[in-house]
């Protein structure tokens, strides 16, 4: 079991996947144990996650990702994105690479238990949780929210989502295709101002 550093310091986004290596419901459990036991506004617990495996539903998806990126996102991936993260993010998207996941969660809001104005204080919290378990088992995953933010009633058609759950995440798991590199990062220092902003940190 690597330390909790390694995996804070090592952990990124993985857009392509090994489609022959298994995910078992026993890592998919334990990701999820690992995701509830994060902090949620008032302790209301408001998560619910659909484990999704099916080709033909993870395809659809896909597909729906495929059209949002064909009407503007890749032109803005390309203009935010250093060339390194754009080509990545076109591979995943365009070039299918997330649709090799053979396993899509999808990280749901209940409006029940909270307000929508304080949901995500609790799910993408969670979903860091889940992103850090999948790695300390082996596996790679890669966060997103365009497909839940673009097609949120399609998602809750597809996968018979009341109306009182938001869909707010969906994580692609599996085995990475080959092995990860580094994330890059800017030095914490960089951002860090001591006292009030613009006072360089000095250590």
């Amino acid at each position: 079991m690597r330390s909790f550093s390694e995996l804070v310091m090592t952990q990124r986004a993985c857009r392509r996947f090994d489609p022959d290596a298994e995910v078992t419901d026993e890592d998919i459990a334990t990701m999820v144990r690992h995701a509830v036991h994060a902090p949620s506004a008032e302790n209301k617990q408001p998560w619910e996650f659909v484990v999704v495996r099916s080709a033909e539903v993870r395809h659809t998806f896909g597909a729906m990702m495929r059209e949002v990126w064909a009407l503007g996102g890749a032109e803005y991936v390309k203009a935010n994105a250093s060339p390194f993260v754009a080509a990545d993010v076109t591979d995943g998207i365009a070039g299918g690479g997330l649709d090799t996941a053979p396993v899509l969660i999808v990280v749901c809001a209940d409006l029940d238990k909270v307000l929508e104005v304080w949901a995500a204080a609790s799910i993408y919290p969670a979903t860091q949780n889940l992103l850090l378990a999948a790695a300390s088992l082996g596996h790679g995953s890669c966060l997103t929210t365009g497909l839940t933010t673009a097609f949120a009633d399609k998602v809750r058609e597809l996968l018979a989502l009341p109306a009182t759950l938001l869909p707010m995440a969906g994580v692609y798991v599996g085995r990475p295709a080959k092995p990860l590199a580094a994330p890059r990062r800017e030095p914490a220092e960089q951002h860090m101002h001591r006292e009030r902003f613009g006072c360089a940190w000095v250590s």
